[in-house]
C-alpha cells in the first residue's frame, strides 16, 4: 500500500507538472497570440490612416483641379473675343482713317456706319476702346512712338493718340500708340 501511495502521489505530482506546463504553455501561447494581434492591430491602424490620407489627398487633389478647371473656363469666355477683336481692329483703324482723308469719294456716313457697328460689335464682347487723350502715359495700356515738348501740359502727359488702343476688361489687347510730353 505504501507503494501504492506513492505511486498515486508521484503521479499526482507528475499530473500536477503536467497541467502546470501545459498552463504555462497556453498562457505562452495566448501572451504570442495576443502581441501578435497586437502587432497585427497595430499595423492595421497604421495601413487604415495612411489610406484616410491618401483618400483626403485625392479628394483635395479633386476639388483644386475642379477650381482651377473653372477658372480656365471663366477666362475662356472673358477672353473669347481677343481673336475676332485682334481681326477687327486693322479693320476699324483703316475706315477711320479713310474718314478722316476723305472728302467727296466715299459717302462719310456709310464709313460713320460701318465704324459704329464694328465698335458696337466690340463693345458687346467686352471689348474696351483705349482712347488715353491728355491721361497720363501708362506703359500697362500705352506705347510711346515719340516725345513732344509743350510747357503748358504737364510731364508725362500724353499730347496725341497716334493710334487707339484695345483691352478687354484689364488685359491689353493693343497698347495706344501715342505721343507723350516731355518730362
Amino acid at each position: 500500500m505504501a507503494k501504492n501511495k506513492k505511486k498515486n502521489t508521484n503521479t499526482k505530482l507528475a499530473d500536477k507538472n503536467s497541467q502546470e506546463e501545459s498552463f504555462e504553455r497556453e498562457e505562452l501561447l495566448s501572451e504570442e497570440k495576443s502581441s501578435e494581434n497586437e502587432v497585427e492591430s497595430k499595423i492595421s491602424s497604421e495601413m487604415i490612416t495612411a489610406l484616410e490620407e491618401k483618400v483626403l489627398r485625392a479628394h483635395a487633389e479633386v476639388e483644386n483641379v475642379r477650381r482651377t478647371s473653372q477658372k480656365e473656363i471663366l477666362k475662356a469666355r472673358v477672353f473669347s473675343a481677343e481673336l475676332i477683336a485682334k481681326d477687327l481692329l486693322s479693320p476699324i483703324d483703316n475706315l477711320t482713317r479713310a474718314l478722316q482723308h476723305s472728302e467727296e469719294e466715299i459717302p462719310r456716313s456709310l464709313i460713320e456706319l460701318v465704324t459704329k457697328e464694328i465698335s458696337q460689335a466690340l463693345s458687346n464682347n467686352n471689348v474696351e476702346e483705349i482712347d488715353p487723350l491728355g491721361d497720363k502715359f501708362d506703359p500697362n495700356f500705352h506705347e510711346a512712338l515719340s516725345i513732344k515738348e509743350d510747357k503748358s501740359k504737364q510731364p508725362e502727359e500724353i499730347l496725341e493718340v497716334v493710334q487707339k488702343g484695345y483691352k478687354i476688361q484689364e488685359r491689353v489687347i493693343r497698347p495706344a500708340l501715342v505721343i507723350v510730353n516731355k518730362i
